[in-house]
């Protein structure tokens, strides 16, 4: 399965064959599929999953508590060099 990217030069997940051929068949299935599966990608972006996940990617290391530890470290410092409004 080759790598699909969004606009901002971002891997996608694609969804397995077997997800797709089933929730072919039937057509209530499959908006539960796509409304579960936004669900999900709403919530690890909510989370920090995957940004740790593009951190992970980026950085080619495995997770580990060290690897977490500096992505926090890095994580924070970019949102302390942010301005703040009112």
């Amino acid at each position: 399965m080759s790598p699909v990217s969004c606009g901002a030069d971002t891997p996608v997940r694609e969804m397995s064959k077997a997800r797709v051929d089933r929730a072919g068949t039937n057509p209530i299935l499959a908006a539960i599929l796509r409304l579960f599966t936004v669900f999900r990608a709403v919530i690890s972006e909510i989370f920090d999953e995957s940004a740790y996940q593009r951190f992970l990617d980026r950085s080619q290391l495995q997770s580990s508590a060290n690897a977490y530890a500096t992505f926090r470290k890095e994580n924070d410092q970019a949102k302390s060099r942010r301005p703040r409004c009112c």
